[in-house]
């Protein structure tokens, strides 16, 4: 997983604003649901030869939604599936990561945080929000890096996925992505063949064990010069493909967002207090 940093528009300070009140609250308005038309969003997550997983999700019918690309990247813990699109030419990045040793339950935000670190450092350099986010029902972690919003949490216990989204991308189309968003695990398959855990578990190894020995070695040497010094200092000093069928989003997800709304909206007044201070 290699995310970039963009650089920071100004122009952009606005949406963000905007996009933390709404990510923060991550509130649907059923009636504007239901009056406007919507598209249901199939986009199968894997590589040419094979589907691991599949985002499901809803966005207005409107939007122009293209396949841009698809692979799969190794890191030094596990591998992740790399899948990006294009929306109204806004990029969006779909990672999934499947690590050597994965989780065993439902991780902390600093579990989570670290778990996506051993892909790519660069995440903890995120600016991330302390407002409570969740999809699909599971917890997840949200932010700023650069230019672009990103959340990331676990579609399963033993994956993590991180969503990547161009800052430019509207507020509006962002929440209903991330509001619908069920990324569908396949877990009867893995994009980690037999014995590449162990293969990367014995560099591993092999690389501490080199470490520490140099560690002694240097340590011992240090010992040695010690004594030598202290000897000589009695004489003298030494110095994809996208499949679209037209829909409404989910009513359960309606529902859950109409029993949500008053949290939300007590949020929404936090949120705004905080940004006048």
């Amino acid at each position: 997983m290699k995310l970039a940093i963009l650089p920071f528009r100004p122009a952009a300070t606005g949406f963000l604003i905007s996009l933390c009140i709404i990510l923060g609250l991550l509130i649907v308005n059923p009636a504007t649901a239901q009056e406007g038309k919507y598209a249901h969003w199939t986009i199968p997550l894997g590589d040419e030869i094979n589907t691991y997983a599949e985002l499901d999700t809803v966005v207005p019918s409107a939007l122009n939604v293209e396949p841009y690309e698809q692979k799969i990247l190794n890191y030094t813990g596990g591998k992740d599936i790399k899948t990006s699109i294009l929306l109204n030419g806004s990029r969006v990045d779909i990672f999934l990561l499947y690590p050597c040793q994965p989780p065993e339950g439902l991780l902390d935000a600093e579990g989570l945080k670290s778990l996506l670190a051993t892909a790519d450092e660069i995440i903890l350099l995120a600016n991330y929000s302390e407002s409570e986010l969740s999809i699909d029902g599971r917890p997840a972690i949200w932010g700023v890096l650069g230019s672009s919003v990103f959340a990331a949490y676990q579609p399963t216990n033993q994956t993590a996925a991180l969503i990547v989204i161009e800052g430019n991308l509207d507020e509006n189309t962002v929440l209903d992505l991330l509001v619908n968003m069920n990324i569908i695990v396949d877990e009867s398959v893995t994009p980690i063949p037999p014995g590449y855990c162990s293969d990367i578990s014995a560099v591993a190894d092999d690389a501490a064990a080199i470490a520490a020995d140099a560690t002694a070695a240097s340590e011992a040497s240090m010992d040695v010069a010690g004594v030598v010094d202290a000897s000589a200092g009695t004489e003298k000093p030494q110095p994809e493909a996208v499949t679209q069928t037209t829909s409404d989003p989910a009513q359960s997800r309606k529902d859950r967002a109409e029993a949500d709304r008053a949290a939300a909206l007590a949020k929404l007044d936090e949120a705004k207090a905080a940004i006048r201070k």
